[in-house]
């Protein structure tokens, strides 16, 4: 036998080599597989990452349901008081009927009393509108009375329009309305926060619609403000009821809110039952 010759191999296998586990050799230059143990304690670190990421998640969430459930609180709590309050009806106080313009049964049930100002545009768009129909249902009926009291806060000329109107009511009632009618007919309503009222504009006015009027008189009062005491009383009359505006419309002494003649007349209608 050859001394070159290596014995043959046990069994048939060659001598050296190695043990066949059964899986696929790794390819040349391939990455070796990553620890088993390494593994899977990256991946129980990122789920405890996620798990943390979720939970402040959560937290925030809860937190903004509560902060929500804080602010819709409060809102309805504002929006309860407002409700309150509006609900609260205003109350004519300190007014005197006794010497006001007034048209209509001045001794029947029901008393509408207009607070107004002859510069203001919805004043006249609720006497030229709204008044001829309570006129007309009402006030020809003797079912109401009506009185206009002088609210002047527009402008200085509000008052001078004013002292106009309680001026020529001490010459006769009737002056009083043809004036009414005349001055909100000629209304500007590009200067209304403008004082452009003049005295002679307001003789000229009444000259042209009051033709039956001591012209006179009337200029003297007008100069002189002799019925000043009389818009001043108005005046602290519709402050002291708390109006913020013009018109305010009081039925039976309650302000009617929005007085449209369908609110107006449901006002009516309910101090004719009660």
């Amino acid at each position: 036998m050859s001394k070159n010759k290596k014995p043959a191999p046990k069994n048939g296998k060659p001598q050296g080599a190695k043990k066949n586990t059964g899986g696929a050799a790794r390819p040349q230059g391939a990455p070796r597989p990553q620890n088993q143990n390494t593994a899977a304690s990256q991946w129980t670190s990122g789920s405890k990452r996620k798990k943390s990421n979720l939970g402040i998640i959560a937290l925030g969430f809860v937190g903004l349901i509560v902060v929500l459930a804080v602010l819709i609180f409060v809102l309805t709590k504002v929006g309860q008081n407002q409700t309150t309050s509006s609900a609260e009806p205003v109350i004519l106080t300190n007014y005197d009927a006794s010497n006001q313009p007034t048209l209509g049964n001045p001794d029947s049930n029901v008393q509408i009393v207009e607070f107004g100002d002859y510069k203001c545009p919805d004043c006249k768009i609720w006497t030229e509108t709204v008044l001829p129909e309570l006129k007309t249902k009402y006030l020809d009926t003797n079912e109401a009375s009506f009185q206009f009291a002088d609210y002047p806060f527009l402008a200085d000329d509000s008052t001078l329009l004013a002292l106009g109107g309680e001026a020529l009511y001490e010459q006769n009632p009737e002056y009083f309305w043809a004036y009414n009618k005349a001055v909100y007919a000629n209304q500007d309503t590009s200067k209304v926060r403008d004082s452009w009222i003049t005295e002679d504009y307001i003789v000229n006015l009444v000259k042209e619609n009051v033709p039956d009027a001591d012209i006179e008189k009337f200029t003297n009062d007008l100069k002189n403000k002799t019925y000043q005491a009389a818009v001043d009383a108005d005046v602290k009359a519709g402050d002291d009821s708390k109006i913020t505006g013009t018109p305010s419309i009081f039925v039976n002494g309650t302000k009617v809110e929005n007085p449209t003649l369908e609110n107006v007349e449901a006002a009516i209608e309910a101090a004719k039952a009660s």
